[in-house]
């Protein structure tokens, strides 16, 4: 007999949770070692000049955004951690897309939180074009936010379909003889008889 508890909504969001922050950590190491600070070269052009690597102490928020706010950024990222926990919580049937959006959520900000306990800083270093560098938990925020709001829009979509098939499906038909063929016709009964002449 098989264990589907693996497979579940809960197992699958804690398991990118911990995918995220392992590579999220794991690749901000290699980027300290290799790219590592007082070091003259801090930047590999892997596609110039669209992508490079470069090391970014970053006290900031995402993508550098109000920097030198480690402290308020730290007890935000909390926040919105223990935002995310009773939302999930609270979701009647999570779907798996919900699931893996909010451990991306949920993950992107456990890694860039324990660079700010361990650092007091974040570790940036993808370089892409004029923007802000980012790292992978970045990267992960931002895909978790498109797909929970592509969730959401599509759900809502389903429902309004949902109600407008059950009202269509509740109407009476008619149906017409055509040439060769039938015809269904929707109509609507009269809710109440109409009143009979007195004889």
């Amino acid at each position: 007999m098989h264990d589907h508890r693996w497979a579940s909504p809960a197992a699958l969001s804690s398991l990118v949770i911990l995918v995220t922050v392992a590579v999220d950590q794991v690749t901000k190491w290699l980027v300290g070692r290799t790219l590592e600070p007082g070091r003259a070269d801090r930047r590999i052009e892997i596609l110039e000049p669209v992508l490079a690597l470069e090391y970014v102490e970053n006290t900031g928020a995402a993508f550098g955004t109000f920097r030198g706010q480690g402290v308020l950024l730290s007890l935000l990222a909390v926040l919105v951690l223990g935002g995310l926990v009773v939302y999930y919580r609270r979701m009647a049937a999570p779907s798996r897309l919900a699931a893996a959006s909010l451990g991306l959520l949920a993950g992107g900000a456990v890694g860039n939180l324990l660079d700010r306990f361990r650092l007091g800083y974040v570790v940036d270093f993808v370089a892409v074009g004029v923007w802000p560098k980012f790292n992978v938990a970045d990267s992960a925020i931002t895909i978790g936010v498109a797909l929970l709001a592509w969730q959401v829009l599509t759900s809502d979509q389903r429902a309004a379909n949902d109600r407008k098939h059950s009202r269509m499906n509740a109407e009476p038909a008619l149906i017409v003889p055509g040439d060769g063929a039938t015809r269904r016709t929707d109509v609507a009964l009269p809710s109440d008889p109409p009143p009979t002449a007195d004889r």
